[in-house]
């Protein structure tokens, strides 16, 4: 929901901590400065966090969401560079990601790469609504019919450790440089690439 409503950072309209000299500060108290730093914007810890306050929003009853992958084979290189010149114009209602990950190729021991195009629409659709929380469970890739249940166990779909970086890209990549990034995908068997069309 973040094309909509921005990341939960974005949301967080107060907080408790616990400074250095043992005092307990809301936002007026630790200031503007540490107040953006503690929702991200520091690269250090600025005090123990006792409490957030978020602002909630309104969550649609049904929703729908839909993956559609493509391979090397299947131009998926094409779809992610014609995906980069639209997906910051649609509605704010529709989210869309671009995942580019290794997949077994047709010779043992070789991969290829594949782009997964995955979206949640803050609306309905006659065959492919659900409710919010069933997408929650789509979107961190639980297999169909995982129990909302499953989510109080805190277990990951993929328990896999991973390293992960974030950059914001504000023009198109190249489609020669998609290209080898699509490549260098196939080639690792374990790097995956993820585009998020924020709003």
């Amino acid at each position: 929901m973040l094309r909509k409503y921005g990341l939960s950072i974005d949301n967080v309209v107060d907080a408790k901590i616990v400074d250095a000299k043992g005092r307990i500060l809301d936002r007026k108290g630790m200031g503007e400065d540490v107040f953006w730093a503690i929702r991200g914007g520091g690269g250090a810890s600025f005090g123990v966090i006792l409490a957030y306050k978020i602002n909630l929003v309104h969550l649609p009853p049904l929703v729908t969401v839909f993956n559609v992958p493509k391979t090397l084979e299947e131009n998926a290189t094409d779809l992610v560079y014609r995906w980069q010149h639209i997906a910051d114009k649609l509605d704010n209602n529709l989210f869309t990601r671009a995942v580019l990950q290794p997949i077994p190729g047709k010779k043992k021991g070789e991969f290829t790469a594949r782009a997964s195009f995955i979206a949640l629409f803050l609306g309905d659709s006659n065959n492919l609504e659900i409710t919010w929380i069933k997408s929650v469970l789509f979107l961190a890739y639980f297999p169909d019919g995982t129990p909302e249940t499953a989510l109080l166990a805190r277990n990951l779909a993929s328990p896999t450790a991973f390293k992960m970086k974030s950059d914001y890209v504000k023009t198109p990549i190249p489609k020669d440089a998609l290209q080898g990034l699509m490549d260098t995908v196939a080639k690792s068997g374990t790097i995956q690439v993820m585009f998020n069309a924020y709003g």
